[in-house]
This record gives C-alpha cells, sequence and structure tokens, in this order.
C-alpha cells in the first residue's frame, strides 16, 4: 500500500512538473513581453505630456526659435519666460529647442547639446514627424535622479518638415512609478492566474490519477476474477498456487483438487445457458462454504473449478475436503423449474510428493480427474499408472500428422465368428502406432487424449479410409469381410460425419453393408441429440450400428429403443467373469435375452474358452470375439488365419462342434 501511494505521487509530481514547468517558463516571457509593453505605453504617455508642453508653450514661436537658430541673444523673451515657467510643471524638468541640425538652439537647464541618448531619438522626430522618448541617466550638474528625454518634432506650416524640436526632460521617478505599479499588477494578475490555473491541473491530474488507480484495480480484478462467479480465474489461482509452493515449510503439503462436473453439458444443453451459468454461480457459492478460511477456490473455465489447501496434513486431508464438496452437492440445485442432481470428479494432488512445481500439480491433478470420471468413483488421489494424460502422451498429438504420412498407424484385425455355425462374419478393425522411437503403441496410449483435440477427426477418417481399402482388396481376392470401427464421442456429435464417411465409401468402392459402426454408451449420453442424429444418417444411409462395452455405461431402455441400433456387444468384463460369478452369468444371460426381445445381434467379447462359447451358444448369442478364435492380428497375419480357418472349416464334417479349435500355428505365422 506505502508503494502504491508513493507511485501515485511520484505519477502526480511528474505530470505537475512536465506542465506546471513550461506554464512558468510561458508565463515569464509573457510577463516579460506585457512588461514591455508597460514602459512602451508609459513612454508613450510621456510623449503625450511633451507634445502637450508643446501647444502650451506655442509651436509657431517654438518653430521661429529654431529655424532661427542660436543667436547671442537667444529666442524671444516672451517665449524664454513662458519655458521657464512650464518647467516644473508635470514631472517638466527642462525644456530645450533643438534646430534641425541638432544644435541646442535655447535650453532652461543650460544644456548645450544634445545628450548621446537622445541623438537617435532626436533623429526620428526630425524626420518621422513623431514624438519620441528616451531614458538615461543625468551626468555632471544635471538635475539628480533618472529623466526622460522626449523630443517633439516642430513644424513651420508649408509642409516642408520639421524644422528643429523641442526636448522636453520629464522626471523618471513618477513615471517609473506608474511603471513598477502596472507591473506588479500585472504579475499579480499572472501569478493568480497561474495559481488558479495550478491548483485546477493538479486537481485534474489527481483526480484523473485516481480514475487511472481505480480503473487500473477494475482491469487487475477482471483480469484475474471469472466474471461468471468472481472467483479467482486460471491465472490467479496459479499464482495463489505457486505462492503457496514457495511459503511452504520443508515439512509441509500444498493440495490441489481440480474438480469438474459431470455430464453438465446435459443442463446447457436442456435447460440452454442462462440456467447452466445459474448452477455454476451456485456450485462456486457452495464450494465456498465447505473451505477453510486459508483455502481457496477458482474457476477455470466451463464448469471447471480448483481448490487450493495451502496447509494440508497429507492426501487424507484432501481426500476429507473432497468429501465434504460431494456432500456438498448432494443438494439438488433449482433452475429453471427443476431441481437438478449435479455429480462431479475430483483429481487431487499433493506436493511434494505429486510434483514440484505449480505446473507439474495441476497436471497430475489433471490427470486424477479425468480417472475419477472415468471410474466414476467421485474422487481420484494421482497415481502413476493414470498416465494416459501425461505430457508425454500429449507430446504424441503433435507426432500424430507424420504418423499418418508416414504409414505408422496400423489397423489390427480381430475376427468376430457366428456362435450357432463357427463362420468368421466380420473383423473389428484395432489402431496400433508402429512409432519409431517407442516401437508399438497400443491405442489406449494415445486415443484418449487424441479424443480432446482436433486430431481425432483426421486420424477417424484416415483409419476409416484404410479399413475400406483393406476391404476392397479382400473382396478382389473373394474373402468377404465386413469391418467395424469404432466412434470417438467427438465423432458421433459431429453432424457432418455421415456426409464425410459417404465420400469415404464412394472413393473405396465398398458397399455399404461391408462397414459396421461401433459406439459405447458414454458417447451416446454426451448428446443424445446430436447423437441420435448422426446415427439416424449413418442407419439411412445402410450402414449396421452397434453399441459397444454394453453394460458398462448409463444408456436406458427407452434410448436403446428408440435409437437406429442393430447390435449390442456384451462387455468383456462381464463374459470373462460369468464362469467364476453368478452376477457376471447373470448379468450376461439378461443382457442375451434383452438384445433377442428387442430384436438386437447380441455380439459378446472377451470369448477366451471353449466352455464360455458353449454357455454362450446355449444362451442364443448371436457372435463371439475373444482369444478363444483369436486375437488381433496384422492384416498379413489375419489372411493366413483366414485361409487355415475356413480350410478347417471346409473340411468339417457332421453337427458343428461345441468349440472351435484353431489349426495350430494359423495366429502366429
Amino acid at each position: 500500500m506505502g508503494r502504491a501511494r508513493i507511485r501515485e505521487s511520484s505519477f502526480v509530481l511528474k505530470v505537475a512538473l512536465m506542465t506546471v514547468v513550461p506554464m512558468v517558463a510561458l508565463a515569464v516571457v509573457l510577463g516579460h513581453s506585457l512588461g514591455a509593453t508597460v514602459r512602451e505605453h508609459a513612454l508613450d504617455g510621456a510623449e503625450s505630456e511633451a507634445a502637450l508642453v508643446k501647444r502650451l508653450a506655442g509651436e509657431g514661436a517654438l518653430a521661429s526659435a529654431a529655424r532661427a537658430g542660436r543667436t547671442r541673444r537667444g529666442p524671444p523673451e516672451a517665449l524664454a519666460r513662458r519655458l521657464k515657467r512650464l518647467v516644473g510643471v508635470d514631472e517638466v524638468t527642462a525644456l530645450g529647442i533643438v534646430d534641425r541640425r541638432g544644435q541646442v538652439v535655447y535650453a532652461t537647464d543650460k544644456a548645450r547639446k544634445v545628450p548621446a541618448e537622445g541623438e537617435q531619438e532626436l533623429r526620428e522626430a526630425l524626420s518621422a514627424r513623431r514624438a519620441t522618448a528616451a531614458q538615461r541617466s543625468p551626468e555632471g550638474g544635471e538635475p539628480a535622479g533618472e529623466t526622460y528625454e522626449v523630443y517633439v518634432p516642430l513644424l513651420a506650416g508649408g509642409g516642408s518638415g520639421p524644422v528643429g524640436a523641442l526636448r522636453v526632460a520629464l522626471d523618471a521617478g513618477p513615471i517609473e512609478s506608474a511603471i513598477a505599479a502596472d507591473t506588479r499588477k500585472l504579475y499579480l494578475f499572472l501569478a493568480i492566474g497561474l495559481g488558479v490555473l495550478c491548483a485546477a491541473l493538479v486537481r485534474t491530474v489527481t483526480g484523473a490519477s485516481s480514475r487511472m488507480k481505480s480503473q487500473a484495480a477494475g482491469h487487475e480484478h477482471a483480469a484475474l476474477r471469472d466474471t461468471l462467479t468472481d472467483l479467482p480465474n486460471r491465472a490467479l489461482f496459479n499464482r495463489q498456487l505457486e505462492s503457496a509452493l514457495t511459503a511452504c515449510p520443508p515439512d509441509g503439503q500444498v493440495a490441489v483438487l481440480l474438480m469438474d462436473l459431470d455430464r453438465f453439458k446435459e443442463i446447457n444443453d436442456t435447460l440452454g445457458h442462462f440456467n447452466g451459468d445459474l448452477v455454476i454461480q451456485r456450485v462456486g457459492e457452495r464450494l465456498r462454504t465447505v473451505l477453510r478460511e486459508e483455502d481457496s477456490v477458482g474457476r477455470l473455465g466451463g464448469d471447471e473449478f480448483a481448490m487450493l489447501l495451502p496447509k494440508a496434513h497429507g492426501r487424507d486431508a484432501a481426500i476429507t475436503a473432497a468429501t465434504r464438496v460431494h456432500q456438498a452437492l448432494e443438494e439438488p440445485f433449482t433452475a429453471g423449474g427443476l431441481r437438478l442432481k449435479v455429480e462431479a470428479s475430483i483429481g487431487i494432488a499433493v506436493y511434494p510428493e505429486h510434483g514440484g512445481k505449480a505446473g507439474a500439480l495441476m497436471r497430475a491433478a489433471d490427470v486424477a480427474m479425468y480417472a475419477a470420471k472415468k471410474a466414476h468413483t467421485g474422487h481420484e488421489v494421482y497415481a502413476p499408472d493414470q498416465q494416459q494424460y501425461s505430457p508425454a502422451r500429449l507430446g504424441l498429438v503433435a507426432e500424430l500428422s507424420r504418423a499418418m504420412e508416414k504409414r505408422e498407424l496400423v489397423l489390427h484385425y480381430q475376427p468376430k465368428a457366428r456362435l450357432a455355425t463357427g463362420e468368421v462374419a466380420g473383423v473389428e478393425a484395432l489402431v496400433r502406432w508402429q512409432h519409431p522411437q517407442r516401437g508399438l503403441l497400443y491405442p489406449d496410449e494415445f486415443i484418449p487424449v487424441t479424443e480432446h483435440t482436433q486430431m481425432i477427426r483426421p486420424v477417424t477418417f484416415h483409419l476409416l479410409e484404410t479399413a475400406l481399402e483393406r476391404v476392397f482388396e479382400w473382396r478382389s481376392n473373394g474373402i468377404d469381410l465386413s469391418v467395424a470401427v469404432n466412434l470417438s464421442t467427438q465423432m458421433l456429435i459431429d453432424l457432418d460425419l455421415p456426409d464425410e464417411i459417404g465420400r469415404i465409401l464412394a472413393r473405396s468402392r465398398v458397399p455399404t453393408r461391408y462397414l459396421e459402426i461401433e459406439v459405447t454408451e458414454s458417447a451416446i449420453v454426451y448428446d443424445p441429440r446430436r447423437a441420435q442424429i448422426v446415427l439416424e444418417a449413418l442407419h439411412e444411409m445402410g450402414l449396421r450400428i452397434a453399441i459397444d462395452d454394453f453394460g458398462t455405461g448409463y444408456s436406458s431402455l427407452v434410448s436403446l429403443k428408440q435409437l437406429p441400433v442393430s447390435a449390442i456387444k456384451i462387455d468383456k468384463s462381464f463374459v470373462m467373469g460369468m464362469e467364476a460369478d453368478n452376477d457376471d452369468a447373470a448379468i450376461v444371460k439378461s443382457t442375451v435375452q434383452l438384445g433377442r426381445n428387442l430384436g438386437l445381434e447380441v455380439v459378446a467379447e472377451g470369448v477366451e474358452s471353449p466352455a464360455a462359447w458353449s454357455e454362450l451358444a446355449s444362451l442364443g448369442c448371436d457372435y463371439a470375439q475373444g482369444y478363444h478364435l483369436s486375437k488381433a492380428l496384422p492384416e498379413a497375419q489375419l489372411m493366413r488365419w483366414v485361409c487355415a480357418y475356413r480350410e478347417m472349416f471346409a473340411a468339417a464334417t457332421g453337427p458343428v462342434p461345441a468349440h472351435i479349435e484353431i489349426p495350430a500355428g494359423a495366429a502366429s505365422a
């Protein structure tokens, strides 16, 4: 605060100096100029007074004396007496008559010649026919004190010009006093005017400084605060975090909680952004109430909030704070006339365990938050095995363009067979990245983070084209296999997707029935309205649509009935556990029955044993995928596997066996 005041005072002083100093200089110049004008005005007065003396003395007599020149007798006696009587009247100290040659004809002060100070004025009077005046100091026996020498031209008539001049010596004292008085008044007025102007200027500058300070404070507040909730924004929260880390003692801990509201987009899309903003505001208010006084909460943007615990006592304290947040959100929010249940996923990171700097700590909390969202656990503490959103994986996104150009993104294909006949009906395309430095990368290492960038679109279309190119080649070689391709959430809500897939199908010359689109339940519920529009457009094109990982998401039976779905795929976690877990077996059985009742084909993923194959066949499941049939294979291996499988299948006679025995080496050739 003290430094701010010093800066403000310094600013005012600088502005004052920059404006007042030039004004003072201007006032000095103006005063000097006006002072000269005052003096000239005083001299004009002296000249007027000398002209009056000339009239009183009689210009004709004075001109005659000047024209007669110097004589022994001097001017007429009457004229001399008249001149002497005028001496002493109105500051007149001496009078004299000067002829045209500059010779003194007569002088009441016995002056014998024109003083040097008056020679120029005399010449001007004799040539310009006007009175002129000059100031001089007396010498010798002349009257004490300074005088003004005024020379008034004497005209004899006839228009021939002055014949001489009347010298009038005036006492300088009264004139100088008048000049001094006028000058004092002038400078007084200038001083008063300058003072008023300076006061107004200082007031204006001070007011402007206050306004600028207020505006700067307002701009700083706006720059560091979220306009909707008035909570610290990302920039201010990062400052607070860095300050907390700097102030943290060697044995202290700082916790960061990163929170994202679950399915908040549904509120915005259903009730509008106004009600969505209202919910955001009230969430911010509740977060303030559950934190301690020394803690802080900020809104980073959208539906993302961050909480800072500068004096956390380990991860348990952070977990306790996260639990309080969940409890605070349990009370429904009212918006748009509805009571809304708002849930959140929270990621927790603790300094110094999970990061030594603010950026690292925020990234760790972000990773943990996504882990909590994916696992539906409410909150998670950061762990290294959650690093699907690590900086290293984020760096992979920047390499995807090059990877597509270099054909580093390849597809492996996992066969899908009919349980009733054992016939291979199609394959699922699964992406792999043959990275030049890191080797073969599986999709979990780069697809999740890619889904949150603009690169997911070109990657998806690249993989679709690659898959359909293979289908065209297979058909050319007499192998009819359909291919299933997974779509991410971002692609499913892209309204341009159907048109783009249509163009890819046209370029590849592959019939629509050979392409199947797989989507997850979570992708559908992310934006049900747009997802339905896209899925219906794809269905009208003739594409088959399957819901992948069925049973792990939130789709309702109503949405399942309304969507143009052709098949559901039971998640492998249930299929792989059904032999040992009665609950998993019941889920698989009920899902198969549900699909059949709705007229949908049912595909079981994760079939890894003959017993599972037999059980699924007895339940009426349509298709099976899994290691019992084959793992995902590169294209060359897939073709060898298909050929070997079909040879074995064609050689079989009688009833279809309960399980398929893969020819030795077919899948690993």
